[in-house]
Order: C-alpha cells, then sequence, then structure tokens
C-alpha cells in the first residue's frame, strides 16, 4: 500500500441540540463556537426560521411545521440519531470546551448515569441552578444548592444545559405537553424511576445569562398551568392542589405589577388562564397544545 494511511476518525460521542426561538444572532454565536468541538450540532427553529447564511456548515437546521415548544422540538431533533450522548442546551448559554467536555466524560464514564447538569452561573458568578430539588409539600423547585466541586446526586438538573444519555432519551422522553417550562424537572423525575440517576456535575461550571427568548406575559401562562400539572402528574391531587392555591394568592402582586409597571393586565389574565387550564386533563406527549392556549407568535385570544 503506497502513500500514507489516514488516521480512523472517531465518531462523534454527543449530538449537540439546540432549540431556537426569536433572536437569531445569539443561536448563530453559540453554534457557530461549538462547530469547533467534535460534535455533531442540530438546531431546531420553532419560529419557523429560514437557516441563517452566517451559521457554519457543518450546523444541521431543522424547520418545524410549527412551533413545537421545548420538549417536542428535543424529540423531534433527536429521531435517527446515533450519538451515545444528547446535549440540550439554550441559546443564552456560554460554554467552556473543558466544562462541556467534563459533562461528556463523566456521563458516558458511568452507566448508571442517565441525566447530568452542570453548575449554572450569572454572569456575575453567583449561582443560578446546581444540585435541585423540590420542597416536601408543594413540590416547588429548589435550586439554589450548590454541589460542591463534587459530582452529586439530585432531583433534577434545569433543562438549560442538560446531557442527557441517549438510550435514557428514547426510553423515557421528554413531555413536549408542557410547551415551555416544567418539562426539564418531569423528565428528571421519571428518569428516576426508570431506574437512572440525576447528577450535578459540580465541577463544570457554564453562565447562563437568563432567558433570551421573548415570551412576554406568556410565561405567567405557562409557569401557573405547568407547576400544577408538574406536581399532579408526578405527586397526586394533594400537592397539585396545594400549588395551584399558591399560586391564586400570588396572583396579586402580580397585578399590582401590571398597573404600576407593565401598564396593562395582560400577565394577570394569562395567569388566569394558566390557572383555568390546569383543571383540564394534561394532554399525552403526543397530542400538541391545548385548544386556547396563547401559543408564542399567536394573538393573545382577547
Amino acid at each position: 500500500m503506497t502513500g500514507v494511511q489516514a488516521a480512523a476518525i472517531d465518531p462523534p460521542r454527543a449530538t449537540i441540540l439546540i432549540v431556537h426561538y426569536g433572536d437569531v444572532v445569539p443561536t448563530i454565536a453559540l453554534a457557530n463556537q461549538l462547530a469547533d468541538y467534535d460534535y455533531d450540532i442540530i438546531i431546531v427553529a420553532n419560529d419557523l426560521t429560514t437557516r441563517p447564511a452566517q451559521l457554519e456548515a457543518r450546523v444541521g437546521w431543522r424547520t418545524p411545521s410549527r412551533n413545537l415548544g421545548y420538549g417536542e422540538a428535543f424529540t423531534y431533533a433527536i429521531q435517527g440519531l446515533s450519538t451515545p450522548a444528547l446535549v440540550l442546551l439554550n441559546t443564552d448559554i456560554v460554554v467552556s470546551r473543558t466544562s462541556f467536555d467534563r459533562c461528556i466524560d463523566v456521563l458516558l464514564a458511568d452507566a448508571t448515569i442517565g441525566v447530568l447538569g452542570p453548575v449554572l452561573r450569572f454572569a456575575d458568578g453567583s449561582l443560578q441552578s446546581g444540585a435541585a430539588q423540590l420542597t416536601r409539600w408543594r413540590r416547588a423547585p429548589l435550586v439554589l444548592i450548590e454541589p460542591g466541586p463534587f459530582v452529586v446526586d439530585c432531583t433534577w438538573v434545569t433543562g438549560a444545559a442538560m446531557f442527557i444519555r441517549k438510550e435514557v432519551a428514547e426510553q423515557v422522553g421528554m413531555d413536549g405537553s408542557y410547551f415551555l417550562g416544567g418539562e426539564d424537572a418531569d423528565f428528571c423525575i421519571r428518569v428516576g424511576l426508570a431506574g437512572w440517576r440525576v447528577v450535578c456535575c459540580g465541577d463544570a461550571e457554564m453562565t447562563h445569562h437568563g432567558s433570551q427568548v421573548i415570551t412576554g406575559p406568556r410565561w405567567n401562562y405557562y409557569s401557573a398551568r405547568n407547576r400544577v400539572w408538574f406536581v399532579k402528574a408526578n405527586f397526586g391531587l394533594g400537592s397539585a392542589a396545594l400549588s395551584w392555591l399558591v399560586a391564586l394568592v400570588m396572583l396579586p402582586r402580580i397585578a399590582v405589577a401590571d398597573l404600576l409597571i407593565r401598564r396593562n393586565f395582560d400577565a394577570s389574565r394569562l395567569t388566569l388562564l394558566g390557572l383555568q387550564h390546569a383543571f383540564r386533563s394534561k394532554p399525552t406527549r403526543y397530542e400538541g397544545p391545548l385548544m386556547g392556549e396563547p401559543l408564542a407568535g399567536e394573538v393573545i385570544p382577547w
């Protein structure tokens, strides 16, 4: 044989999945940075935007037929993938190669780990999300838990930066019926029930600038509705009723902010709509959004 035999190229260990909505600039910046890594990259354009010309050629761009929300976009993106790990990232995450590779190494080195999250910090270095737990009765999120420089077990990690074993994603599945918010905690709870560990990698840190996805007052709807749905699905009617009542008690504070700051009552009205829809049966992960759900990009129904 003549010439120099080319060295075998190892297949990528992970596929990076970015759910895009809104301003395309941070999406392009993150994807182009990650294009220098040895991983596959897929972007799901939930706002149905066409592929930007500035995007690196190796980055995949998929446009679904409608806005799928976060969980269903993840399910849509992983169809047919063969990499052993999947990485779900928000568009407003700042990633270092060292922390990214550390998360992949820990996930794939221990066959008991199904889901892993890094420590997320604000730009000033303060903790945003760590080894997350839930409160005892209302099952409200507790995210400000420092893991220290260790890999520690926890109840859930945020979907803003989530490293997932592919077989876990296929076996457990992420529930798209939440659309926005709650699907990450729900997924982790069901991963644990399926016998896998959920861990936070304390010696891998990333910066999260906070949502750059423009949801406006719609977040009030999803926050109110999805928290009740999540608790009812995983912990029963009693905790769900408590969660609903607490959201109702907090409504006057939202109304005051509407009056004094926002100068309209969209947030209050959407919170009330979310609490009304919380009484409806949660669709299955395959059934799509509720009738009357105030989806992003559509006119608010009043």
